[in-house]
């Protein structure tokens, strides 16, 4: 998997598009051009790191559509508008779906050396909570239905004997599937444990339903 950042500069001005392809290569950063928001979408390749730094109106797909047309991929990469019609709805609009910035031509050079760097940061931490999620997914698959039962009640603060009664099973069960627990998922308290579960979509709803509803009080 490519491990340096690209930044994808996409504009149908060429002046334009050299012009800011040359300066980002100018802070030692590797970078491709495209004269059209479609030309770049037929060689997206989602494994490669980086963010799109992209001209707003453009033949054919413009930048907000673009964007818009990632989102409904599921694709997540770090999005710089550029636009020399500034308007409001539009970069609101561009915001939410998750632009990074909105810069307005003619722009200052420091301003785009600035939000690439940003969006490479974001990217960097975007991915790295990706694969993070990917292995706590995994080492949660590990544990088998027992294990999951307990881990569950371990992540709303249930003592060992609670657990026990709740689930009908003894103490030394409780304890050896505790122990399991944090050996599979590859962590030693329950911060880190309930950490990783809330990276896990059906765990994450579940955590949040019991914290919201506060969990009965039981006999300890």
């Amino acid at each position: 998997m490519p491990t340096n950042p690209t930044v994808f500069v996409i504009d149908d001005d060429p002046a334009a598009r050299e012009s800011i392809g040359m300066l980002i290569r100018s802070l030692g950063l590797q970078v491709e051009t495209y004269a059209s928001a479609e030309q770049y979408l037929q060689s997206f390749d989602a494994s490669r790191p980086g963010c799109v730094v992209t001209d707003m109106r453009m033949l054919g797909l413009s930048g907000l559509e673009l964007q818009e047309q990632l989102v409904e991929m599921g694709e997540r990469i770090p999005v710089i508008l550029i636009s020399a019609h500034a308007n409001m709805q539009i970069a609101v609009k561009a915001m939410r779906n998750g632009a990074i910035t909105f810069l307005e031509k003619p722009c200052q050079q420091q301003e785009i050396i600035d939000a690439v760097n940003e969006a490479i940061a974001l990217d960097a931490r975007w991915r790295q909570e990706s694969k993070e999620s990917a292995e706590a997914k995994e080492n949660y698959e590990k544990l088998n239905a027992g294990e999951r039962d307990v881990m569950k009640l371990m992540m709303i603060g249930k003592a060992n004997k609670v657990i026990a009664n709740r689930l009908d099973v003894s103490l030394r069960t409780v304890e050896a599937r505790r122990h399991n627990v944090f050996k599979k998922m590859n962590v030693d308290n329950i911060p880190d444990l309930t950490r990783l579960a809330m990276k896990i979509d059906e765990l994450r709803a579940e955590i949040e339903m019991n914290t919201d509803a506060g969990d009965e009080t039981e006999e300890e």
